[in-house]
C-alpha cells in the first residue's frame, strides 16, 4: 500500500496508521452462582469481600446475599443508593405498606429526593436464575419526589403501594 506524504509549511507528515481493536473471545465459566463470564470473575473477586452493612427499618443489620444476587455486593453500592431512611413519619408509613418482618430496606439517595426500595431475593420478580441475572444484581424501585423533603405521605403511600405489586410474598 503506498503512502501519502502532505507538506504543509514546509513540513512532511505522514498519515497515522489505522488502529485495529482486537478483542479475547469471553469465556464462560459455571461456578457456584452461575454461569460468569472469565471477565465478570476478576470483578467477583474483587468484590466479594464488599459489605454493604445493609439496615432495614427497625435498623437492625441485614445479610448482604440475602439481598444480592451471587451473595456480591456491586461496587459503588453506597455512593448510589445511599443510606436507610430515618424520617420517622416515612418509615411508619413505609411499615404500613410492608411488613418489618420482610426486611426490605427504605433508602434514600444522600444527594437528592430519591427513595429507594430494595427487595431481598426471596420475594424478588425480577432477580434470579430464571431471569439470567449476573452476580451483584438486586431488585430496587426508585420513589422521586421534586424538592427536598417534599414527600408527601399520601403521595409515598400510593408509589408504595404500586411497588408491592412488584414482590411475591408467596415465600413468606
Amino acid at each position: 500500500m503506498a503512502t501519502k506524504k502532505t507538506t504543509t509549511n514546509n513540513v512532511t507528515t505522514k498519515p497515522e496508521a489505522k488502529k485495529t481493536k482486537t478483542t479475547k473471545p469471553v469465556e464462560e465459566v459455571t461456578g457456584p452462582i452461575g454461569k460468569v463470564t472469565s471477565e465478570s470473575e476478576s470483578v467477583i473477586e474483587a468484590n466479594k469481600d464488599l459489605s454493604a452493612n445493609l439496615l432495614n427499618t427497625k435498623g437492625e443489620a441485614v445479610e448482604d446475599k440475602d439481598y444480592f444476587f451471587g451473595g456480591v455486593v456491586p461496587s459503588g453500592f453506597k455512593g448510589t443508593c445511599g443510606s436507610p431512611v430515618t424520617r420517622e413519619d416515612l418509615v411508619e408509613t413505609f411499615n404500613k405498606v410492608f411488613k418489618p418482618e420482610d426486611n426490605i430496606l427504605f433508602y434514600k439517595q444522600d444527594d437528592k429526593e430519591v427513595y429507594l426500595i430494595i427487595i431481598p431475593i426471596k420475594y424478588s420478580t425480577d432477580i434470579g436464575d430464571f431471569n439470567n441475572s449476573i452476580v451483584g444484581d438486586f431488585q430496587k424501585h426508585a420513589l422521586s419526589f421534586l424538592n427536598e423533603g417534599s414527600v408527601n405521605i399520601d403521595s409515598l403511600k400510593r408509589k408504595l403501594e404500586r411497588v408491592k405489586t412488584h414482590v411475591k410474598f408467596s415465600d413468606r
